[in-house]
């Protein structure tokens, strides 16, 4: 089974804290893992080419300037939308 980079990883941790009952849902432990491994890809993939999108309106020569910060933009559009999904009731109190 492939590894999880850093996104994969976040989710996981979040769905565990804040998500356990959608979490279990998923199914047995590989199913789990499985999920978290094609979010992954599909999180990297949308961070890439929304950082992509973005930099084209950015001036060529400010690119390579904005790059990191216009990245790091796009992974907190990404994860607001992919992985920070509501909390289920009960979990509100507790911190990742």
């Amino acid at each position: 089974m492939a590894q999880l980079s850093r996104h994969g990883r976040l989710a996981k941790q979040y769905w565990e804290t804040y998500r356990p009952r959608a979490l279990e849902e998923l199914g047995t432990p590989e199913e789990q893992q499985e999920y978290f491994v094609r979010l992954d890809l599909r999180l990297t993939e949308l961070i890439g080419s929304t950082a992509e999108r973005t930099l084209q309106t950015v001036p060529p020569e400010q690119r390579a300037a904005e790059r990191n910060a216009v990245r790091a933009q796009a992974r907190e559009l990404v994860y607001a939308q992919e992985v920070f999904l509501p909390k289920e009731p009960g979990t509100e109190h507790r911190e990742m």
